[in-house]
């Protein structure tokens, strides 16, 4: 499916243009890896926004980069679980060790794993129990732990698409 049958798509699941932006800018990053000026234009197309809009929302929210980023992207959960064991040494490592052209390292607030703390995401796949030995083979083969998760928003539309 192509990006523009995809914005289409979030746009019959969110009928109003602002339930779908948020989608569509998933959608976008999910294609280049960050808000590319392309798929800007696409959702300005598809959902009606302007440019100047588009980057407004987009810049307000962390997960969304406007630039471009390495292909793995390894979001390191620091909320108070997380934090209690370990998680602020893990980013550190991680930030200090990772090829930044080959993983993009950032903090992120609770994923809903505390049961398993420390975790992360990696390109939205879950990390359980981190570990300094974990993360370093991670940061060497990012691939390898990474499951190809792909956010979708066809399981949400009887709930967010509806008025």
């Amino acid at each position: 499916m192509t990006l523009k049958e995809r914005l289409e798509n979030v746009k019959r699941i969110f009928p109003k243009a602002d339930s779908a932006l948020i989608a569509a800018l998933h959608e976008v990053q999910d294609e280049y890896g960050w808000i590319h000026p392309d798929g800007v234009k696409l959702i300005e197309e598809v959902l009606g926004y302007s440019e100047t809009q588009v980057h407004s929302v987009a810049s307000f929210y962390h997960f969304f980069h406007l630039e471009p980023t390495p292909k793995h992207k390894l979001a390191i959960c620091t909320n108070l679980t997380c934090m209690q064991k370990g998680a602020y040494e893990l980013l550190k490592f991680a930030k200090e060790n990772a090829d930044p052209k080959k993983v993009f390292v950032e903090e992120t607030e609770c994923i809903g794993l505390c049961d398993h703390a420390p975790a992360a995401l990696l390109n939205g796949t879950p990390l359980k129990n981190l570990t300094v030995e974990l993360l370093k083979d991670l940061l060497e083969n990012p691939e390898k732990y990474d499951e190809g998760h792909r956010e979708t928003y066809e399981d949400m539309a009887e709930t967010y698409g509806k008025d």
